[in-house]
């Protein structure tokens, strides 16, 4: 499913991005550049972040994302009680990667990857809580050493997180949040 930025997002995206590069930077912390594999430059790395981030927000009418200045935590959105780590591949059908178990701290992962075709598009591949992802996940190394990854025709349709979501928020069963989890995969 294809999803395009608004003008003003996709703005706001490229802003947020080379200004959370440039935060770095005033810490002193060196920003990835670009490599001899062509691998993007941190600020490319946080547009496509964020541009992810608006299309989340939008598609389920939550707050726009904003620029953190030491850290998200790995957690992005809360929807209702589950926390939400929204990624964003370079490459239309990329894979969902995770450097560690520890970098996968929220309750579910939201994967998006970047249109070959229109700068301002993303193809929206799904979710999938932690656990899942963890169970389905390979190891292989990108040159940078192991990573955890799951493809990205492995993820969970978006329509499980919506009905998760509506039946954990909107019902009587928000106490029941672990079983549903579980219960959904």
């Amino acid at each position: 499913m294809y999803f395009t930025l608004t003008a003003k997002d996709n703005h706001d995206a490229k802003l947020m991005g080379a200004d959370t590069v440039r935060l770095c930077e005033m810490q002193g912390i060196a920003p990835r550049l670009k490599d001899e594999k062509g691998m993007a430059s941190r600020v490319e790395n946080n547009i496509r972040g964020f541009k992810a981030e608006f299309l989340f927000a939008r598609l389920f009418n939550l707050p726009p994302p904003v620029v953190n200045v030491l850290s998200d935590g790995q957690i992005d959105f809360w929807l209702g009680e589950y926390s939400i780590d929204v990624k964003c591949s370079s490459k239309e059908d990329g894979p969902l990667i995770f450097d560690s178990p520890e970098k996968f701290a929220a309750d579910i992962a939201v994967a998006y990857g970047q249109s070959g075709h229109d700068p301002r598009t993303l193809k929206l591949h799904g979710c999938i809580p932690r656990k899942t992802f963890f169970e389905r996940a390979y190891r292989h190394d990108f040159g940078h050493g192991e990573r955890y990854v799951v493809d990205s025709n492995n993820l969970d349709p978006i329509e499980k997180l919506w009905r998760l979501h509506i039946e954990t928020n909107h019902s009587s069963g928000r106490g029941r949040k672990q079983q549903r989890m579980n219960n959904e995969k």
